[in-house]
Parts: C-alpha cells; structure tokens; sequence
C-alpha cells in the first residue's frame, strides 16, 4: 500500500510538471502490476495524454510517458529514442550460450543502479540486448566494458528499432481440476497441496489480472490473466466442453500456458499453460 502511494504521488509530480512546464515526462521502469495499478489511477486522474513503452508490446516491463498538449503522441513516439534506449552485447564464440537472464542483470545491478532503471533484456545464445533509459546507456556500456567476462565482448548502444526481439513460443500442458477457485487451480498448476496453494495466496505472489489477489476463493473467469511468481503466466481462455463424466458443458475451461523467453530470466520463460478444468456440480460463472 506504502509503495502504491509513492508511485501515485510520483505519477501527479510528472503530470503537474509535464502540464505546467510543457514537457514530455517519464516514469522509471514498471513492472506488470505497477501498469495496471498506474491505468486505475490514470483513469481516476482523468489523465489521457500518455502511453506506456518498453520496446514492444510483448515486453513486461515499461515506463509511463505524459507528453503536454502542444505535442502529439506521434511526435513523442518519433523520437523515442531520447528518453528509451537499448544495449545490444555481442559475445564471443568461446562463451556462447554460457550466459543466462540473471547473469546480465545482476552484473548490471552491481554498478549501484535500481531495477527500475532496466527494462526487459531479451537473451540469445550469442547476444544480449537490454532495454534502459537513456540517461544510464553510456555509463552501463562504459561499465560493462570494464567487466572481465565481457572483455571480449562487443558492446554498443542501438537504437530501440534495432532490437531483435524473440519470437514467442507456446507449450500445451493439460491438467484436470474440480472448480475454477483460485487455490485449487494454483494447487494444480504447482503441483502442490491446497494448503501451500493458500499460503501462496497469503504471501500476495498470486496476482490475476496483474493485482494481488488475497482471496483463495477467488473464482478465475474467461480471459483472465493469472501470474504466480516464479512459476508463470496463466490465461483462462475458453470453454473447452463436457467431461464425459459430467453433463454440464460450462464444466470444463482451457488455460493457456505460452512460453516465452523475456520474463521469468532463471527458467524457460512460461506464459501459458493448457488446463482441462473440470467442475463436480453447479455452474462455474
């Protein structure tokens, strides 16, 4: 609550700025749930002269732009590359494929700066890029350079077009469940107890729609998004149809489970999931 506070009064500071100095302010990097969070109070704001960005639509991780009345929103995207930037790392063939999402970012934590000053960084087997604001690019590539492993390595700032984005990958996993309560689809997905499910829920890493979700009665509908942390990203897609066992159709759903590789950076990046939901009685909506 304490954290949502600061970004709100963060987010006023640059709409006052950018309404009363006639200027194009930015946010640091945002994380999925601080968007969501941050289009709630943009709305209640009666704000709607700004867009989010962090390379791509794909990406998870974006700063907010309010830009003033006297310029346009193609102008700002036009020159984008003043305020969100890139750094693409080649490597050398004697380390290719050694090095993995959490190598990259923590080297680059270590030179004192905040997550928030990094967006995604999309990994290939020989190639990194990572997504920064501006302002920190020269010094990063200066740092890095420094960095023993990167020795060799040949480091440059590029423009944000020039990112070669991964293409996205989707894996089926299918699973049966008897309702569509929150617990029991996490207990599902992980494998696990109701219980440790529940505790999940109590620690607020279950988030749906990307806001913390802290009751395990929850009921998941269609099109929801399902974040567990450290496991994936989950979306309820339609109904699949009936259980041979049951008669109602309504009883079973589909989750998809995507994987994609620029998020969870320790493990084959999960997006979606397919899930066979399977309700004992009632109507699940």
């Amino acid at each position: 609550m304490e954290n949502n506070q600061l970004l709100i009064a963060k987010i006023e500071d640059k709409i006052r700025i950018s309404k009363t100095q006639n200027k194009i302010t930015n946010t640091e990097f945002l994380n999925e749930n601080q968007i969501a969070f941050t289009k709630k109070e943009l709305v209640k704001l009666k704000e709607n002269r700004y867009f989010f960005f962090g390379g791509y639509d794909e990406f998870a991780r974006k700063i907010l732009i309010i830009y003033p009345e006297k310029i346009e929103k193609e102008e700002v995207i036009k020159n984008i590359n003043n305020i969100v930037t890139a750094i693409k790392i080649e490597l050398p063939n004697e380390i290719h494929g050694e090095l993995e999402h959490r190598n990259y970012l923590g080297t680059i934590m270590s030179f004192g700066l905040t997550r928030e000053r990094i967006g995604d960084i999309i990994v290939y087997e020989d190639k990194a890029y990572i997504i920064l604001l501006k302002e920190n690019a020269e010094y990063i590539k200066n740092e890095l350079k420094q960095e023993k492993r990167f020795k060799k390595a040949k480091i440059e700032i590029i423009d944000i077009n020039q990112i070669e984005a991964k293409t996205i990958e989707f894996k089926d996993l299918k699973i049966s469940v008897n309702s569509l309560r929150l617990d029991n689809v996490i207990s599902e997905i992980l494998k696990t107890s109701r219980k440790v499910a529940q505790e999940q829920i109590e620690q607020e890493k279950i988030f749906i729609n990307y806001e913390t979700v802290t009751k395990n009665t929850k009921i998941l509908r269609q099109n929801d998004v399902l974040v567990i942390r450290g496991s994936g990203k989950y979306i309820i897609e339609k109904v699949l149809g009936e259980n041979k066992k049951r008669k109602r159709s309504n009883t079973n759903k589909k989750i998809y489970n995507v994987e994609r590789k620029l998020c969870l950076p320790e493990k084959s990046y999960r997006k979606y999931i397919f899930l066979t939901l399977n309700q004992k009685s009632g109507n699940m909506w």
